[in-house]
């Protein structure tokens, strides 16, 4: 169940949501947009296919908001993030179904997924911090120049034993699947992701984040010292060892 809690026009909005994958770069990016962009939450998703969680306001520690496994948040870009919080548990077919029914029902024009994948998994090491994409965009595509720009590779193509073409992102959650469901229903979505190991990824989650930014030009004359995290970062390890341990 997706309840938008403000009646606000998205047509031609883009949005922007995680894939619960290695390292949760998708998520930790998603965080750094919110807190950078000043975006308000404006929604929830419930869905069975994802862990319950409630929490506090992540974004402010003065707010008496609370956090679900999945929110959406919008300011005054013409962009609606979703964050997912949990990992899911079961089928995700339905959960793609509706949010196609709300991505067509409020009019949204693109899709774009944030994930990330194993560091071995990179073809040549020396290139795990270059972001990689897979697009069904035509602008993107189609814009050569920009991609220059943008120093993005191209998520290359496997052949299976089956001799089945795919680009199957290893350790990337549900984002090949969602990308896939999009696409028959010719939705234009585009993944961007890097290669991580789990551990300490707040310096992958700047790679994503600053790739992004490029794109969409969100945010002008900033960079990693300026970049604003959110207070529940802080308590990325939990609290300091009790000293009664000594």
């Amino acid at each position: 169940m997706i309840k938008i809690l403000e009646e606000i026009n998205l047509e031609n909005y883009t949005l922007i949501l995680p894939s619960v994958a290695v390292g949760n770069i998708g998520q930790l990016c998603i965080d750094l947009l919110i807190s950078n962009l000043n975006l308000h939450k404006i929604g929830s998703l419930w869905n069975s296919m994802f862990l319950p969680i409630c929490g506090l306001n992540p974004y402010d520690k003065n707010s008496n908001s609370l956090c679900t496994t999945g929110d959406f948040y919008v300011g005054t870009y013409n962009i609606i993030l979703l964050q997912l919080r949990s990992p899911y548990v079961g089928n995700l077919n339905n959960f793609f179904d509706e949010l196609i029914q709300f991505i067509q029902h409020k009019k949204i024009c693109k899709i774009i997924i944030l994930t990330s994948s194993y560091d071995y998994e990179c073809i040549n090491g020396s290139e795990t911090k270059s972001l990689r994409y897979l697009s069904s965009d035509n602008f993107l595509l189609n814009n050569e120049k920009l991609l220059k720009i943008l120093s993005w590779k191209r998520h290359i193509k496997n052949i299976t034993k089956d001799s089945i073409e795919e680009c199957y992102i290893s350790g990337g959650g549900f984002a090949n699947s969602f990308y896939k469901h999009l696409k028959s229903m010719e939705i234009c979505c585009t993944i961007l992701f890097c290669y991580c190991s789990e551990g300490d990824n707040v310096s992958d989650a700047l790679v994503l984040f600053n790739g992004l930014n490029e794109w969409l030009n969100l945010i002008s004359d900033i960079d990693n010292n300026s970049i604003k995290y959110p207070p529940s970062w802080e308590y990325f390890f939990g609290n300091p060892p009790s000293s009664d341990i000594y």
